[in-house]
């Protein structure tokens, strides 16, 4: 049974279990593996759910990565739309939906966790806008990559030219993840402007803190 079949086949015998909404899970299938997403109203909803899914035929294990919260009037909607979010996403087969989270309030919706790039970070907040009743995507999603000091600090010399590599700018770079801190000293206002964009365009960074000095030499 392929990956598709399988999903169709879990979320129909979700959809016939009056005890649990299909409308706010999500079904994200990998050969007999089978992960659960979405919000339920009760942690009975969420052990029929995990229930109803290992008695498919195919299933050999199931993971519930379900929020419990009590589903009442907003609540409920926003429930939805974060089901209709991640189902969309899974089905795109371009992110890596398992390791997105999905928040929706009201019409907004934030996503975090890690991805492999900068353009399935992109490609996850074009989904998210295409599914009904989306209105804006506060997208936190982290690349996950790993962001060297050097190119930075490559960049970052390129960029001012000649006083970087004299020593004139005298600029260090801290790394942690994938968020970058400028330290030291640069002779002027454009110099940090140019070495935060620089550090900013380097692969894997995602924030850029700025703690350097403007020391303007006369």
């Amino acid at each position: 049974m392929s990956d598709q079949s399988l999903e169709r086949a879990v979320m129909t015998a979700i959809a016939d279990n009056d005890l649990v909404h299909a409308d706010e899970l999500a079904v994200e299938v990998h050969g007999d593996y089978v992960i659960l997403r979405g919000t339920v109203g009760s942690l009975m909803q969420r052990a029929e759910a995990l229930r109803t899914a290992r008695r498919v035929p195919g299933v050999d294990a199931v993971d519930a990565l379900v929020h419990v919260r009590p589903l009442g009037g907003n609540g409920l909607a926003d429930a939805d739309t974060e089901a209709a979010v991640m189902a969309a996403l899974i089905d795109d087969g371009g992110v890596p939906a398992s390791s997105i989270e999905v928040d929706a309030h009201g019409d907004a919706v934030t996503l975090s966790g890690l991805v492999d790039a900068r353009s399935q970070r992109d490609r996850a907040k074009r989904i998210a806008l295409r599914v009904g009743g989306v209105a804006q995507v506060h997208n936190e999603l982290r690349v996950l990559s790993i962001v060297s000091p050097d190119e930075v600090a490559e960049r970052v010399t390129d960029a001012i030219g000649v006083d970087a590599q004299i020593g004139a700018d005298r600029i260090s770079v801290g790394v942690r993840d994938n968020d970058v801190t400028l330290s030291g000293i640069v002779g002027s206002p454009d110099h940090r402007e140019v070495a935060l964009a620089a550090a900013a365009r380097a692969p894997g960074v995602m924030s850029v803190r700025d703690e350097l000095t403007v020391r303007e030499r006369s």
